[in-house]
């Protein structure tokens, strides 16, 4: 019998590909909901770096997740295009960093978050609230 969880619109149809019709429509908008999901839902993996300050609004400027062996990080460079990259880490040694398209790395992330939400229903219950 499935749970009111998998009957979520985004858990049908997975967690990267929901990452990826977010993102597509507006980044910025975009950058600064997964922020604020990612530091709920993992708040010992993700790390959020916010520029702004006394008369200037916060805003996110980088996302480092780190799940497993892999630290993933997306930067907006102010302008153009987010930027994405992974680090592979072997016993707390990065031992290669890479560029990746921003589109891999939502469904890499997607991929982990899909596996954390079946596993925890702390995450699920994060999941839910963020994405509806």
């Amino acid at each position: 019998m499935k749970d009111e969880f998998e009957q979520q619109e985004w858990f049908k149809f997975g967690m990267a590909a929901t990452l990826m019709k977010q993102y597509s429509s507006d980044q910025r908008t975009f950058f600064e909901l997964l922020a604020q999901m990612l530091e709920g839902l993992l708040p010992d993996e993700a790390s959020i770096a916010r520029h702004g300050g006394f008369f200037a609004k916060k805003t996110v400027r980088k996302i480092v997740v780190t799940l497993g062996e892999n630290r993933y990080t997306l930067e907006d460079p102010g302008r153009g295009q987010l930027q994405s990259s992974r680090t592979h880490i072997v016993r707390g040694i990065a031992l290669k960093t890479e560029s990746i398209p921003v589109q891999d790395w939502l469904a890499e992330l997607g991929t982990s978050l899909d596996e954390r939400a079946r596993a925890s229903g702390a995450a699920r219950e994060a999941l839910a609230r963020l994405l509806g």
